[in-house]
């Protein structure tokens, strides 16, 4: 299989299979860290501020890798729908991915925002020489409204993990459901070497 998508290719390439598994992984690793922070001891500052650094560290890098996934998902076409699929099938899934692709990015830009309107400072691998910069955004507000509008976006991104959440669980569902009729969904997003010869 070569590196470039055609038409026909029943599979995606290599660098999108290695941009939703690197995805997928962090995605993963952030939700579970973002549901474990809250049961560090608010005493315990350091710990705190190494665990909530990686998190937006992470959820930095899920931005930027998603923004390329899209980048790449534009410029590049992706396999023909398997054979086999109902109309609707089709269009929940295009549906899906297009929910997907709204999380993967407004998740992160909504961290984003809570760094930006925080009261300390964050830092990207809990390096203090690498700052994450700041929006502007909310430069010019008040201490009480930044502080709103800080509260505003700590619950909208919690409420958009358990979104995220379902969709994944749904993602995982469909993947495994059409699999399983014969229908090699997973095969398409499989790395080379684990594909059947």
């Amino acid at each position: 299989m070569t590196d470039t998508l055609k038409t026909d290719s029943k599979s995606y390439n290599k660098v999108a299979v290695w941009l939703h598994w690197s995805i997928g992984i962090l995605i993963g690793l952030l939700l579970v860290i973002g549901f474990l922070m809250g049961n560090i001891p608010k005493d315990d500052i350091s710990l705190r501020a190494l665990v909530y650094n990686w998190h937006k560290t992470i959820g930095m890098l899920i931005l930027v890798l998603s923004v390329v996934r899209l980048l790449w998902k534009l410029t590049h076409k992706a396999p023909a729908p398997l054979p086999g699929l109902k109309p609707w099938e089709k269009m929940v899934a295009k549906s899906l991915h297009s929910l997907f692709y709204v999380f993967m990015i407004g998740m992160p830009l909504l961290g984003w925002a809570i760094i930006s309107t925080s009261r300390f400072p964050s830092f990207f691998f809990n390096s203090a020489k690498m700052r994450i910069p700041e929006l502007p955004f909310w430069q010019g507000l008040d201490k009480v409204a930044k502080h709103d509008m800080h509260e505003f976006f700590e619950e909208t991104h919690e409420l958009m993990a358990f979104a995220g959440i379902a969709l994944i669980v749904l993602h995982v569902f469909a993947a495994l459901k059409h699999h399983k009729t014969g229908k090699d969904i997973l095969v398409r997003m499989m790395p080379n070497y684990m594909r059947k010869k």
